[in-house]
């Protein structure tokens, strides 16, 4: 939208949120026909670019997913619905910054070592939380895969398929940002994701076998 072209000519803190995420103000502005140079996109898609380029962003969308199940109410939305402009992904960010200082860190939320400290951060309370919320004996049976009334556990075809794509998934050298082109230097990313992946499983299966309370 235009709006947040507008916005980022004239607040710092957007503009730098668009840079945050390899997104430039300057490739976008109004075009005035016949004086050459090089054509800046058009300034309506400032917005939907930095947008697109948050949700594509690892240590974005684990943050926010990871804080909305840990029980974080201002990111369940973005959680559920990602971000649609600019405005959606400052809010975020903003909210990221308040985060980071209620962990005891100081100076500005912006390196890429504060947003990863940060995902770790929400990811470790997001476990933190699942496992407060079981019995010792109800741990012990998780990991033993066991359960005292349904004996082994068997798992729904969306998990067991689940599994079986992260044991596999280390098997294969390729990027999983680059839609399946072969890479040697997405090691980083392919173990992110994995993790990621594994942890929804993990979460998923968890949920599977808490005892539905009567209603």
């Amino acid at each position: 939208m235009a709006k947040d072209y507008l916005k980022a000519l004239t607040n710092d803190k957007a503009r730098k949120t668009g840079e945050r995420y390899g997104v430039s103000l300057l490739d976008y502005g109004f075009n005035r026909p016949g004086q050459g140079g090089v054509q800046k996109k058009n300034p309506q898609d400032y917005g939907k670019a930095v947008a697109s380029a948050a949700m594509n962003d690892y240590d974005t969308r684990r943050t926010i997913e990871a804080a909305a199940m840990s029980g974080k109410k201002k990111a369940e939305k973005y959680a559920k619905n990602g971000f649609s402009d600019l405005t959606d992904v400052t809010k975020a960010n903003n909210m990221f910054a308040k985060m980071h200082e209620r962990h005891g860190n100081g100076g500005d939320f912006s390196s890429n070592s504060d947003y990863a400290g940060l995902t770790y951060s929400m990811v470790q309370r997001d476990r933190n939380k699942l496992m407060d919320s079981m019995s010792a004996k109800d741990q012990a049976d998780v990991a033993k895969g066991t359960t005292e009334d349904d004996g082994p556990v068997v798992l729904s075809d969306q998990l067991q398929q689940a599994e079986d794509a992260v044991k596999e998934f280390d098997n294969k050298d390729y990027d999983v940002y680059n839609q399946g082109k072969a890479t040697s230097d997405g090691d980083d990313q392919r173990d992110q994701a994995s993790q990621s992946f594994l942890d929804k499983f993990k979460m998923d299966l968890m949920s599977n076998m808490r005892p539905k309370l009567p209603i």
